[in-house]
């Protein structure tokens, strides 16, 4: 969509090759081929690719380079079909991006059934050499796991939130169809008890104060849901929600010096729709109690 530093593919370089660890989408699929270039490395190499989850931002590409090089796809056990099958998944997303389909995600390739590895959890990986912890973080979505990497460098996907450079702000990513905050909140009490010295998150980048980042996480989700559970109770429609969470999200990114650039980052990233969709969602599915209109 025109902008830099918004979804990250990390290179993990070892003795026999390079594994990635995510994708991004196949619209992005030439970006992230040029920059593997740019490396020294050569596509022939790769042999592993690590996704956190198959949301089409962090796995879309993976089929296509799966089946290009013979690199080895791991991916949660509950996501493993829908990258060798990927039809249920693209008709979801159709329905919700219609024709922002295309130029958002771009193509997304089958996966080969036998170059994939289904993960639950707890698995130990030695990838091109390192040591990876896979640890089952589900939240954002059933299927997301996170990976720790020697020991020290957890690459988080969406389980850690957003926050880019140019802002302080961590955004909350709380899109359609499987929020579940509680679930989030154990997720993150066990990657603190990993004990990770840095945070690797996909949107984007690094971060060094970890534990303080990940308490930050279930803070900030929980004030987002709040925000649009008391619209929810107001009686608010969608579009009510939209403006609602709209002029938060900016208070709080202008009142931190963020540019216009790193909002539009941000807005692109956790749009206002697709959080309202989640959280609704959230609230109607495990709390239906609460979400009562007073008008």
């Amino acid at each position: 969509m025109g902008f830099s530093g918004t979804v990250g593919v990390y290179v993990l370089s070892g003795i026999d090759g390079f594994a990635l660890i995510e994708t991004g989408p196949g619209s992005t699929l030439e970006t992230v081929k040029q920059a593997i270039a740019s490396l020294g490395l050569e596509l022939k190499n790769l042999k592993a690719i690590l996704v956190t989850h198959i949301h089409l931002d962090h796995a879309g590409a993976a089929g296509q380079l799966a089946q290009e090089t013979g690199a080895t796809l791991y991916v949660h056990e509950r996501g493993a079909p829908h990258l060798v099958d990927p039809s249920k998944l693209l008709a979801s997303a159709e329905r919700i991006y219609g024709e922002l389909m295309q130029p958002l995600w771009g193509t997304m390739t089958a996966a080969p059934k036998e170059k994939v590895v289904a993960l639950a959890g707890g698995e130990r990986l030695k990838i091109v050499g390192h040591d990876l912890e896979v640890i089952d973080t589900p939240g954002h979505a059933s299927h997301h796991v996170s990976f720790l990497l020697n020991g020290e460098t957890m690459f988080t996907g969406d389980a850690a939130a957003i926050r880019f450079d140019g802002s302080s702000v961590i955004r909350p990513a709380l899109p359609p169809p499987e929020v579940n905050l509680e679930i989030w909140q154990d997720s993150i009490e066990k990657m603190i008890a990993a004990k990770p010295k840095r945070l690797l998150l996909t949107h984007y980048g690094e971060v060094r104060d970890a534990e303080a980042h990940l308490r930050e996480v279930v803070k900030r989700n929980q004030e987002w849901a709040d925000l649009i559970l008391e619209g929810l109770q107001k009686g608010e429609d969608a579009r009510g929600l939209e403006h609602r969470l709209h002029d938060l999200s900016i208070k709080e990114l202008s009142e931190m010096g963020a540019s216009e650039e790193v909002i539009k980052r941000h807005r692109i990233t956790s749009n206002d729709e697709m959080t309202v969709m989640g959280v609704t969602r959230y609230w109607q599915k495990y709390h239906p109690e609460r979400v009562r209109s007073e008008t």
